[in-house]
């Protein structure tokens, strides 16, 4: 058995009034709070025979799923602040969709059908993407600070994008229909009905759009 001891540390104090509650000190908060400790024990045990609660966190609330301790720890503070004061609460992770199942988007806005099949082409062989050597690190930098030239070449780069053939997985449309795809409900989460795979709705977001930008800028640079 391999357990994990982590102390959480949960400060309580006494409110004051004051016209400007949003702006107290920060040293006022950190002198006069006084701390409850709690320690959390992640258990986990080898062996068939084993019951599932060795696989638990056991807190002086309840118990919770050692996937939603991670969930909170990536969360950080405010996470785990929620993981022990809701040790009810769970989530089911997000599964790939069924590529031969694409459907129609739809406009988050207004909750109309989108005109534009923004589904990509089936295909049964699948890559795994590596990742290229780097030799040297490049920085977008703030588009209010660069120079006429900067954005005269970076508007170049977007036009031989969009002239790319329409087949072309790196042409600027078909990389907006990823975006549409994923992010517009063309997709449905695999084994629930008919809920759709919404990216924007769930922790894929961030992870999800630094990908998507990362493919961009190696277009561009390309």
């Amino acid at each position: 058995m391999a357990s994990l001891q982590i102390p959480c540390t949960t400060p309580t104090s006494q409110s004051r009034s004051s016209p400007h509650p949003l702006f107290a000190k920060p040293s006022h908060f950190l002198t006069h709070a006084k701390r409850r400790s709690n320690r959390l024990r992640v258990s986990a045990t080898a062996g068939q025979n084993q019951s599932n609660s060795s696989q638990n966190v056991e807190t002086a609330q309840g118990r919770v799923d050692r996937r939603n301790v991670l969930l909170g720890l990536g969360g950080g503070l405010y996470g785990a602040a929620n993981l022990i004061s809701t040790p009810g609460a769970s989530a089911n992770p997000v599964q790939a969709p069924e590529f031969d199942k694409c459907g129609t988007a739809t406009n988050l806005n207004t909750g109309e059908k989108l005109d534009v099949n923004c589904c990509p082409p089936i295909t049964t062989r699948i890559l795994d993407y590596r990742l290229p050597p780097v030799f040297q690190m490049k920085v977008r930098p703030s588009a209010h600070r660069v120079s006429p030239e900067y954005i005269a070449k970076y508007n170049a780069a977007i036009d031989l994008m969009k002239r790319l053939p329409a087949d072309d997985p790196r042409n600027f449309m078909q990389q907006a229909n990823i975006h549409c795809a994923y992010c517009n409900g063309a997709y449905d989460q695999p084994g629930q009905g008919s809920l759709d795979l919404q990216v924007h709705n769930s922790w894929l977001f961030f992870p999800f759009h630094r990908w998507y930008l990362y493919f961009y800028e190696r277009i561009l640079g390309n």
